[in-house]
């Protein structure tokens, strides 16, 4: 039972990463879309963030001890408890792509606007850049092996995943705190 509460757990913290990444994505492209919006959704991402990877847990438990109540959950015979937690995680890779793309074409429509001046069209340019650089914080890089069965492209796909998800705290780190004046 101990170890398969740690991984119900462990399971939760992987979809609550992925809906935390969707969460940030949202945020963005709000900041981006409504600029003088003084509605702070903050309970509505709370609830993307926590509540639905705990539907989505407690979904996947129930569908485990009733489908496939074996071992310690960490091996998947049938994979219809495993697209439980799956389908979800996809959908907010979708959604966080959808959410990327629309902020890059958003920031590239203002960098070719007329209107921008010299001092506006750089903030906007580094601004573009530092979107570009948080494609690890959107989790954009799990679109490429989102679809691929894991055992086909598991070597790789572990590869690329530790390569970019290893530095995204970097990433952050220095181009929001250690790279900028206010900070």
């Amino acid at each position: 039972v101990g170890c398969k509460a740690i991984l119900v757990f462990f399971q939760y913290g992987v979809m609550a990463n992925f809906y935390w990444l969707l969460v940030e994505g949202i945020y963005l492209h709000i900041l981006l879309v409504l600029i003088f919006s003084p509605n702070r959704h903050f309970k509505i991402y709370l609830l993307i963030g926590w509540g639905i990877p705990t539907i989505f847990i407690i979904t996947w438990t129930v569908t485990r001890i009733i489908l496939e109540d074996t071992g310690c959950w960490d091996t998947n015979e049938h994979g219809g408890p495993w697209w439980v937690i799956r389908i979800p995680i996809l959908i907010s890779i979708l959604v966080n792509f959808i959410l990327f793309i629309s902020i890059i074409r958003i920031l590239l429509q203002k960098l070719r606007s007329p209107d921008v001046g010299g001092n506006d069209q750089s903030q906007y340019k580094r601004l573009a850049k530092s979107t570009l650089l948080l494609i690890p914080l959107f989790g954009v890089h799990y679109t490429v092996f989102a679809l691929f069965p894991d055992r086909s492209s598991n070597t790789y796909k572990i590869i690329f995943e530790l390569c970019l998800g290893s530095f995204q705290g970097l990433i952050v780190a220095v181009l929001y705190c250690f790279l900028n004046s206010e900070v």
